[in-house]
C-alpha cells in the first residue's frame, strides 16, 4: 500500500476531512491528478467522494461540488466498497471490473474502473478510483464481433495459456460444442492428441508472427470423429496482451474432390496404358509385315504397290510413336516409370539421336551443328530417357524449321554439378502466350484440320515429365519469326541402382 504521512502534531485528535485535506490539497499531487485522461476520484472509507479531477466533470457532466461528499455509487451503482475495505488491494484497469456509469443526465455509458488504496497515518484511509469510459471500445469490439462472425472460417482466439477466450458461431457449427463448453478450455481440445505437439500453442508467443492458412491436419468433433481442416494463425494485441487468432478451416470436400481427382486420374492412366498395350500388338504385327513386302522377300513389286506399302509403314510407325508416348506419359503419371542410371557417353548417345533424325534434316536442307564438352561427355543418368529427351526435342525443332534452316545442339557444364543441353532452332518461333501450353499433354498451337504441323501433342510433355524425374527443369525462350531455344538442366550424375 501506498503510505500517505500528511504532517500533524503529534497527540491531536484528527478527523478524516483534517487528514486528507492538506495532503490532496498538495500542488503537486493536484497537478498529477489533472493530467490523468481517466475521471479520478478519491473516497474515503465510508465511500463518500473526497476528491474529483476535471475528468470527472467532463465525463459525468457534474461540477465538482455537486459530488463531494456524495457516495460513489451517484457514478457507478454497482460499486459496492463495502467488501473491498474488509481487504483492500490493487486491482487494476481491465481484470473484469467493467460497469455501468450514469451521467448527471441521467444517460448510462460503459466504463472500467481501477482501485488503488491509499493509508495514511491515524489508520485512515482512502480509495483512489479511476474511471476510463470505454464507449468508443464497445463500439470497436461490437464491430469486430460483427466481422468475426461474418467469417466463412471457424475463429477460435485463445491467450498465452492456449486456453480459448472468444470464438465464432462457425466454430460451434464446426466442433458441435456450444459456446459456452468451449470458452475457458485448452485449444488442444480440438486437435487430436498426434497432432498436439505441431499446433503452436504457448510456443507461438515466442515468435508471434502471422502464419498464413497452409498448416494441414485433422480436427475433433465434439463426437470424437476427426476431419481434415487448414489453420492459419496471427497475433492479435489487446490491452491484456498478445492474444492468438486462429482462423480453421474445413477441407474435407476439397479432400474428397482431390482423391476422386486422383482416382480418375489414375483410372485414365490405367486405361491408356492397357488400350496401349492392345494397340501395340497388333501394329507391330502390321509393321513387321509391311517391312517384309516392302523388301521383297516374297517377291517383286511394281511401283504403285511400293508406294502403297511405303504409306502403311509411315503410318505404322507414326502411330507406333503415338502410343508409346501415351503409354510413357501413363507410366510418368501413374508413377510405374522407374529409373534405371548407367554410366555412358553422351556424344555416343547424341550420336544414335541423330542418325535416326538425319533423314528429315536432310530432306529439309537444314544446317545442324553438334557441341559437347568433354567435361560432361561422361554421365550417370537413365541412357533411356536421356536418348527419348533428346529425340523428341530435335525432331520437334527439325519439324518447325523450314527449308534451309538451322538447327544446333550444345551439351555444357552448368554450375560444376549439372549439365545444361541446349537445341536452338531457326524455325518459326513461338509466341509469349503460348509458351506455357508446350507442355501439357495434347495441346498444339495450331488448331483445325488444315494445321501445316501434325503432330499427338505429348512430345514436349512427356520430356518434361522424363527431366523432371531426372530431378531436372525445362527452360524455353522463343520469339515468332526467331526461332527458338529448349534449354534442358539435368544433374551429371544420378544414384545408380542398388547404390
Amino acid at each position: 500500500m501506498q503510505s500517505i504521512k500528511p504532517a500533524l502534531n503529534g497527540g491531536d485528535e484528527v478527523s478524516v476531512e483534517t487528514v486528507a485535506t492538506p495532503y490532496f490539497s498538495d500542488a503537486k499531487y493536484i497537478r498529477l491528478l489533472e493530467a490523468a485522461p481517466d475521471a479520478m476520484v478519491i473516497v474515503n472509507r465510508e465511500g463518500s467522494i473526497v476528491l474529483a479531477n476535471s475528468q470527472t466533470e467532463n465525463i459525468f457532466g457534474y461540477q465538482r461540488s455537486e459530488i463531494l461528499g456524495k457516495p460513489i455509487e451517484v457514478l457507478i451503482s454497482s460499486l459496492q466498497l463495502s467488501s473491498y475495505m474488509e481487504k483492500p488491494t490493487i486491482r487494476p484497469m481491465g481484470s473484469g471490473l467493467s460497469h455501468t456509469a450514469l451521467r448527471k443526465d441521467g444517460t448510462e455509458f460503459p466504463v472500467e474502473f481501477s482501485l488503488t488504496p491509499l493509508e495514511t497515518v491515524g489508520d485512515f484511509l482512502f480509495i483512489a478510483v479511476a474511471i476510463r469510459d470505454v464507449t468508443d471500445r464497445g463500439r470497436a469490439e461490437k464491430k469486430f464481433r460483427g466481422l468475426l462472425e461474418a467469417a466463412p472460417d471457424a475463429i477460435v482466439i485463445a491467450d498465452d495459456k492456449g486456453l480459448i477466450v472468444l470464438v465464432n458461431s462457425q466454430t460451434e457449427k464446426l466442433f458441435g460444442y456450444p459456446r459456452d463448453l468451449i470458452l475457458g478450455q485448452s485449444f488442444e481440445m480440438l486437435i487430436p492428441q498426434r497432432f498436439h505437439s505441431v499446433i503452436p500453442a504457448t510456443n507461438y508467443f515466442v515468435d508471434p508472427v502471422a502464419r498464413p492458412m497452409g498448416l494441414e491436419l485433422y480436427a475433433l468433433h465434439q463426437d470424437g470423429t476427426e476431419f481434415p481442416v487448414e489453420i492459419s494463425y496471427s497475433p492479435l494485441e489487446t490491452e491484456t496482451g498478445v492474444l492468438v487468432s486462429a482462423a480453421i478451416r474445413d477441407v474435407s470436400e476439397r479432400k474428397l474432390f482431390q482423391e476422386s481427382l486422383e482416382k480418375a486420374n489414375r483410372l485414365k492412366s490405367e486405361f491408356l496404358a492397357n488400350m496401349s498395350h492392345e494397340l501395340r500388338t497388333p501394329l507391330n504385327g502390321i509393321i513387321g509385315f509391311s517391312e517384309f513386302l516392302i523388301d521383297e522377300k516374297t517377291g517383286p513389286l511394281n511401283p504403285k504397290q511400293k508406294e502403297y506399302l511405303g504409306d502403311i509403314l509411315t503410318s505404322g510407325r507414326h502411330l507406333l510413336q503415338l502410343i508409346n508416348d501415351i503409354l510413357d506419359l501413363a507410366k510418368v503419371e501413374s508413377g510405374k516409370m522407374s529409373l534405371h542410371n548407367e554410366a555412358f557417353s553422351l556424344s555416343k548417345a547424341v550420336s544414335e539421336v541423330t542418325s535416326i533424325v538425319n533423314p528429315s534434316i536432310k530432306k529439309k536442307h537444314l544446317a545442324f551443328q553438334i557441341s559437347i564438352d568433354n567435361p560432361v561427355d561422361s554421365v550417370v543418368l537413365d541412357l533411356q530417357k536421356v536418348k527419348q529427351i533428346l529425340y523428341n526435342l530435335l525432331s520437334n525443332a527439325v519439324k518447325f524449321t523450314e527449308v534451309g534452316g538451322k538447327v544446333d545442339l550444345r551439351a555444357t557444364l552448368h554450375e560444376k554439378d549439372f549439365l545444361r543441353l541446349e537445341v536452338q532452332d531457326s524455325g518459326i518461333g513461338i509466341k509469349a502466350e503460348d509458351i506455357e501450353k508446350l507442355f501439357v499433354e495434347f495441346q498444339q498451337l495450331e488448331a483445325g484440320s488444315d494445321r501445316r504441323y501434325q503432330g499427338t501433342g505429348l512430345g514436349l510433355a512427356l520430356t518434361k515429365s522424363l527431366v523432371e524425374m531426372m530431378n531436372g527443369t525445362v527452360e524455353v525462350e522463343s520469339k515468332p519469326g526467331s526461332g527458338s531455344t529448349f534449354t534442358v538442366y539435368l544433374p551429371r550424375e544420378l544414384a545408380r541402382a542398388g547404390s
